[in-house]
């Protein structure tokens, strides 16, 4: 089935609004509009981009180069046999794609939304958590905790030494905040308002971080299953900054330098049957969990799931550039960058339609956003960008 792409990443605010009728802030828009052309780089040959403000030269000069294929989305020819599939799904996206001229055959139904609204809330990392501790042999962190009212926020700050408040729909690790930097009123001042808007505010214990990574799945409407991985970097606080682009055989085995492969792949199989009984009944497509390797007490260990990506990510968008778009003993860091005037594009360098070495934007320059892929030759990537 051809598929339909939408760059919706507003669409996490858009879950937390919870109506068709949702505007964006503009920062927000800013990075729709900047990125449209990303889901050129994970369609398929016969897939449509929905892109009406997109430079076509900036298109053209790029398929010239690369494998893409995928064009851009006319109502008129892309009409019965294609499929939706935007960033997520919300209700603002069925009124984006409404709107851009897609079909309701192409739709899933409006019914379907508030399941998957309600598992993207974060407190279905408690029931995944819980269901894991059943399975898993290896101990896991502490349960996270949905507060009510800002006095259970306090409480369990003051329980805790150090800990993160976090807003109930949110990504990209915004909406997230170390709650050991504010003062209690400060404190009680942000509760108050994330309770408000969203209904609820979540509470982790905070972990001592080694590395963030996520596990990338599937669900195919019967079963989940493991895809890959993604190895990510935040940079200075917690937003998400970039990925690396490699194999995940290669990300596995940095990963077991730190925490055994045993516990990796356990956590991989639970995982999947857990995933199968709570997100297929609701969701189909691709997904990533976020997890981290935390150190306590001078031993390592695995947090299995910190956040439930119930959409596409930039860690999928790495691992299908890394399968589609470099060349063999290539590697590559993806970033996202913000406030940039200009890019400089180190000249890159194609072999058979692939990247080797050098610098290509993803998305057309002009714009304060950058999304750029870095390239080069050999297994030296992990050393020099974490």
């Amino acid at each position: 089935m051809s598929l339909i792409h939408l760059f919706n990443p507003e669409n996490d605010l858009a879950l937390a609004h919870g109506k068709s009728n949702y505007t964006a802030p503009p920062n927000a828009m800013a990075l729709h509009h900047a990125g449209e052309a990303l889901p050129f780089w994970f369609a398929n040959s016969n897939d449509a981009v929905i892109a009406p403000n997109l430079d076509i030269k900036w298109l053209e000069g790029i398929k010239s180069k690369t494998n893409i294929k995928a064009s851009i989305f006319n109502p008129s020819i892309h009409t019965i046999e294609y499929k939706a599939l935007p960033w997520g799904w919300s209700l603002d996206a069925l009124r984006q794609l409404t709107n851009a001229g897609v079909g309701n055959n192409a739709l899933i139904p409006s019914s379907q939304i508030e399941g998957i609204r309600q598992l993207s809330h974060r407190r279905t990392t408690i029931e995944i958590l819980s269901r894991l501790n059943e399975t898993l042999t290896f101990q896991l962190p502490p349960l996270p905790f949905e507060a009510k009212t800002p006095y259970d926020v306090i409480a369990f700050a003051k329980k805790h030494n150090g800990c993160f408040i976090k807003s109930p729909w949110s990504s990209s690790g915004r909406g997230v905040v170390n709650a050991s930097t504010l003062s209690e009123r400060e404190l009680i001042r942000r509760a108050e308002g994330i309770i408000k808007r969203q209904g609820s505010i979540m509470c982790e214990v905070s972990l001592d971080k080694r590395i963030d990574f996520a596990m990338l799945f599937y669900s195919d409407g019967t079963s989940v299953k493991q895809i890959g991985y993604s190895l990510f970097f935040t940079g200075n606080s917690t937003a998400y900054s970039g990925n690396i682009v490699t194999s995940d055989t290669l990300i596995e085995k940095y990963l077991s330098t730190m925490i055994s492969i045993e516990q990796l792949h356990n956590t991989s199989y639970a995982l999947e049957s857990v995933l199968t009984d709570i997100i297929v009944p609701r969701y189909t497509g691709f997904f990533g969990i976020d997890m981290l390797i935390y150190n306590e007490n001078g031993a390592n260990k695995i947090a299995p799931c910190i956040e439930v990506n119930l959409r596409m990510t930039m860690g999928i968008v790495a691992w299908h550039l890394y399968q589609n778009h470099l060349a063999p003993n290539s590697e590559a860091v993806m970033r996202v960058e913000y406030g940039k005037d200009s890019f400089y594009e180190k000249e890159p360098i194609f072999e058979g339609k692939k990247l080797v070495e050098g610098s290509l934007s993803l998305i057309p320059p002009g714009t304060n956003f950058h999304i750029t892929l870095d390239a080069k030759r050999g297994s030296k990537t992990l050393q020099f960008s974490i």
